[in-house]
C-alpha cells in the first residue's frame, strides 16, 4: 500500500498534541514502541522492521517491510506491506532469514508514539528515548496536509528536516 508522508524534526512534541487535541483529531493510540530497523545490503531503500508494541500492559509484535521511493525534503512516497504479526519465539527465525537475504540491523529505537486521526489525515508523534529525538509525522490527502503544515509552521515555526 502507498504511504504519502511529511515527516520533520522537532525540538518539543507538546505544540503538536495541543494542536491535534485542539483541532478535532481523535486520539487513537499512546504506545511504547522498540522498533528495530534492517536495511538490505544490496538495495538501501528496501528495510525491514520488528516493532514492539506495549499498550496496556499487552505486547505486540509485527515484521513488515517498506521500499522507501519518491523523498524530497521531508515527504516521501513509499510502498508499505502490510504488517505480519509474530510471536517473540519467531524473532531469532526471522533475523537468520533477515541475514540469509542480506539485511542488517541499521537502528535499533525505542520512543512513545502519539497517534490521532481526524478524516483522511494521521498524526504520528513520537518522542524518542533512543536515539533521543522527536519527530512528527502526517500523512494522508497531500493539499490538506501542505494546509496543515503551512499553518503549523506560522504558529510554531520552520523544524528541520528528517
Amino acid at each position: 500500500m502507498k504511504e504519502h508522508e511529511y515527516t520533520f524534526k522537532v525540538d518539543d512534541v507538546t505544540p503538536y498534541i495541543k494542536y491535534c487535541e485542539e483541532n478535532g483529531f481523535k486520539k487513537k493510540s499512546v504506545t511504547k514502541q522498540n522498533r528495530k530497523v534492517f536495511e538490505n545490503q544490496n538495495a538501501k531503500h528496501i528495510i525491514a522492521r520488528i516493532t514492539t508494541t506495549i499498550q496496556d500492559g499487552k505486547e505486540n509484535i509485527v515484521l513488515d517491510f517498506k521500499n522507501v521511493g519518491n523523498k524530497s525534503k521531508n515527504f516521501k512516497i513509499s510502498e508499505e506491506s502490510l504488517p505480519l504479526t509474530i510471536k517473540k519465539d519467531d524473532i531469532k527465525t526471522i533475523l537468520n532469514m533477515l541475514e540469509v537475504i542480506d539485511f542488517s540491523l541499521s537502528a535499533d529505537n525505542h520512543r512513545t508514539r502519539y497517534e490521532y486521526i481526524k478524516d483522511d489525515i494521521k498524526f504520528e508523534i513520537d518522542d524518542y528515548t533512543i536515539p533521543p529525538m522527536k519527530i512528527v509525522a502526517i500523512e494522508g490527502d497531500d493539499k490538506k496536509v501542505e494546509e496543515i503544515l503551512n499553518y503549523l509552521q506560522t504558529i510554531i515555526g520552520h523544524e528541520s528536516q528528517c
